[in-house]
């Protein structure tokens, strides 16, 4: 017999990580009968816990088919806030236990402020977003961090000290402590490319796959590997270092101690840098994506260049995992399809014909892929 309790939690739980879902979804998400899930899911429309939203999209050929309806958990039951600290800002985005996205907000910042004061802006975003008459409570906080070199902090109700080499403190800073500390909810961290692929996969081009790599050009280059929906971590929070493997052992030095990594081909400065000898000096990354929109054969072919090298490690990653889409996020992805297109050429050149058979997609979110990814994966660990 099954335990009622538990298979209402296990439900709840399922809806708060991967947001709304048909009946049959969360039979299978959860691994429960669809007559447990049927009589569970009565209960909780019932109590006002869960609401019907709507009807799925038929997946059936054609569209045949009646699609199922949506079950969602009821959005007053809370909310959290996701915040993505990077180099030069703090953005902010606030999403509801039914993952329906609310406001969201930006502190800019300048390398000159120290951690403490990139904390204090966090801190006055969570104040102005969240709070005041009749708002929903505030079930935690999810942080999207930008790594530097290796892991900044695992998902979990915990996590370890803030981003390395980004802001002077942040090694004596342990931020999801300090944050939570100051709020009185949970705090969870996990590094951007990651809280990005979260992102992409409840709100934007990744919703249709269950298995993919997403890859971050940007500063640096970082990556994300999904199977089952489930963005996978590794052994120490390690996965997903694509910009570290290398395109050419005897290629340039990298700022991990390697030579040829894909970042110094694929990021953001190895464009810029490819574009300095030109008249009016270095390029700003939108003066590069302006030009290559405008036919400028100079960024362009830079463009091009990252993107091809891109395509030949997320080959290998092909290769390696087989996943259903790659998709490119990150600074260098405003590119679009002059981005796109060289790395799904070199996808099809050099993985085997048996993993080349892959979408290459440029992910719908943009700026608001890292928040809105930390707010799910606060979502994911929020209090029952």
């Amino acid at each position: 017999m099954t335990d009622v309790r538990g298979a209402t939690s296990r439900t709840v739980a399922v809806l708060r990580e991967h947001g709304p879902m048909t009946r049959a979804d969360l039979a299978r998400r959860t691994g429960l009968s669809k007559s447990t899930v049927s009589a569970v899911a009565a209960a909780l429309v019932a109590a006002g816990t869960v609401h019907e939203t709507g009807e799925a999209l038929s997946t059936s050929p054609g569209g045949r088919g009646r699609p199922g309806t949506l079950l969602a958990l009821d959005p007053g039951r809370g909310e959290v806030v996701g915040i993505e600290f990077g180099a030069s800002h703090v953005r902010a985005r606030v999403v509801d236990a039914g993952h329906g996205r609310g406001r969201g907000a930006v502190r800019r910042l300048t390398p000159a402020v120290g951690a403490a004061d990139a904390l204090d802006a966090a801190l006055d975003l969570v104040r102005e977003l969240t709070g005041g008459p009749g708002a929903a409570p505030l079930l935690g906080v999810g942080l999207a961090l930008a790594l530097g070199l290796g892991p900044a902090g695992m998902p979990g109700p915990t996590a370890p000290t803030g981003p390395r080499g980004m802001r002077q403190g942040w090694e004596e800073l342990d931020l999801p402590v300090a944050l939570a500390d100051a709020l009185g909810v949970p705090v969870v961290a996990d590094n951007d490319a990651n809280c990005a692929a979260r992102a992409e996969l409840l709100w934007g081009v990744a919703n249709a796959y269950d298995d993919l790599v997403l890859l971050k050009l940007h500063a640096g280059v970082g990556g994300a590997v999904v199977i089952d929906r489930r963005v996978q971590a590794g052994r120490r929070g390690g996965a997903g270092e694509f910009g570290h493997v290398p395109v050419d052992p005897r290629g340039p030095l990298c700022r991990c101690g390697g030579r040829g990594c894909l970042e110094v081909y694929a990021g953001v400065p190895a464009v810029l840098r490819a574009l300095a000898a030109r008249p009016g000096g270095v390029p700003t990354p939108r003066e590069v994506l302006e030009g290559a929109a405008a036919g400028d054969p100079a960024c362009r072919r830079a463009l091009r260049d990252a993107g091809e090298a891109a395509g030949q490690v997320a080959a290998w990653l092909c290769n390696a995992l087989n996943p259903q889409a790659v998709v490119l996020t990150g600074a260098l992805s405003g590119a679009g399809e002059l981005l796109a297109g060289p790395v799904r050429e070199s996808v099809l050149r050099t993985s085997l014909p048996v993993n080349a058979d892959v979408d290459v997609v440029v992910g719908a979110l943009g700026r608001d892929a890292g928040p809105l990814g930390a707010a799910a994966l606060a979502l994911a660990f929020a209090p029952a």
